[in-house]
């Protein structure tokens, strides 16, 4: 009796080890799909499509800033504005955000009225009540989101807040305490504004884009490339040169490898290519077609296409065009070579616009506009799903 006691001990041991060994393999339970939006569920190709148009009952309405810049909060599945026009004639200092699973638009906080402008002891230039938010500014292309942090970077100081110059002198009495021009950093879970620790870069008037790959923030400004990551967070240059000029905008083709940079101040349809893994930096040939010249242009990377997508316009450089037309072009930097997409435009030009992107939920861009010819023209969100197997070539 003894035997057959210590067998059935063993046994049972056995059987508990086996069903705690099926039970610890099971794999945990398949993770609820992402919410998305119907109205991007079957979207026809190569077609802009209107995702939402402001009207006179939507809870927050705005005019969209020309000089600022935006981010895609791709954890979220949103688009955030921030950036004012400025110029002593708009304050506003407050993230805006599209919601694209709900198509709405919401405001963070109301914007800070320009007699809370002021400076900390240490010469931080801050707004609000609580002296916890920035200026509004100038940002163009220098708006980034970086998913590793969760948080907007904005790497922008505005010099046209200085009275000293022709566009603004609301300052003047605030401006000669300011000690720091800072980077200014948003966290998207808490909402909270914090200016970066390290030495800031200001990207004014040129831009940023993130490096997925390597998780850096690369700017492309006056003073060469710049790169902003490691754990302490700080800003080395990269490369000292630079091969285009201002109102410039740029993108990272994470699938080969390198930042692209396109537009410049009068006027450009020249692209400049950097390299990160082996310093390449030129600007392409690209024999054949091209976009008209054209600065400031809407971008972004579509990596399911592999191309770099702007809206061009055709008919006259100018913040506010009053004639003229929007084209979508895409570039291949693999050939380089430009493909413009048949009937993917607008009878009005986009003017000075950073506020393109690619939506990798729904596997769309996203563009932010309005007719600018014609005032009160409601800010429209635009969706395009790119088939490259469906543009014929001319």
């Amino acid at each position: 009796m003894s035997g057959f006691r210590w067998f059935s001990a063993a046994m049972l041991t056995c059987l508990a080890g086996i069903t705690y060994f099926a039970w610890a393999q099971t794999p945990p339970p398949p993770a609820a799909p992402e919410p998305t939006n119907p109205k991007l569920a079957n979207l026809p190709a190569n077609e802009w499509v209107v995702l939402h148009q402001q009207t006179p009952t939507d809870k927050v309405r705005f005019k969209r800033q020309l000089h600022g810049g935006s981010c895609f909060d791709t954890k979220r599945c949103r688009i955030i504005l921030f950036g004012s026009d400025t110029h002593d004639q708009d304050w506003a200092n407050s993230p805006l955000i599209f919601d694209v699973v709900t198509g709405t638009w919401s405001q963070v906080y109301p914007n800070d009225d320009k007699s809370t402008y002021r400076t900390t002891p240490e010469g931080l230039p801050v707004a609000g009540v609580n002296g916890d938010h920035p200026w509004t500014s100038h940002t163009f292309g220098a708006v980034v989101y970086d998913p590793e942090r969760d948080e907007m970077v904005v790497a922008c100081w505005d010099e046209h807040m200085d009275p000293n110059g022709k566009f603004s002198k609301a300052l003047k009495d605030v401006w000669p305490n300011v000690k720091i021009k800072p980077n200014w950093t948003f966290n998207l879970a808490t909402e909270k504004w914090a200016p970066l620790a390290g030495e800031p870069q200001s990207f004014f008037p040129y831009a940023c884009t993130y490096d997925s790959d390597r998780k850096v923030i690369v700017g492309y400004g006056k003073d060469g490339i710049w790169e902003l990551g490691g754990p302490d967070r700080t800003w080395t240059r990269a490369d000292p040169k630079r091969l285009t000029k201002f109102h410039n905008n740029l993108v990272y083709d994470s699938v080969n490898k390198a930042i692209v940079v396109y537009g410049a101040a009068q006027g450009s349809d020249e692209v400049i290519v950097y390299r990160p893994a082996t310093k390449e930096h030129r600007k392409m040939p690209t024999p054949g077609v091209r976009p008209p010249k054209d600065e400031h242009v809407p971008m972004c990377f579509d990596p399911i296409a592999a191309r770099t997508v702007i809206m061009a316009d055709r008919g006259g450089i100018a913040y506010r065009p009053k004639d003229g037309k929007a084209e979508t072009w895409l570039y291949d930097l693999a050939k380089d070579e430009w493909t413009q997409v048949p009937g993917a435009g607008f009878t009005f030009g986009c003017g000075m616009n950073y506020n393109m992107h690619y939506d990798p939920r729904h596997k769309v861009c996203l563009l932010v506009t309005e007719e600018l010819s014609k005032p009160g023209w409601p800010v429209t969100v635009y969706a395009m799903r790119l088939d490259v197997s469906k543009i014929e070539k001319p």
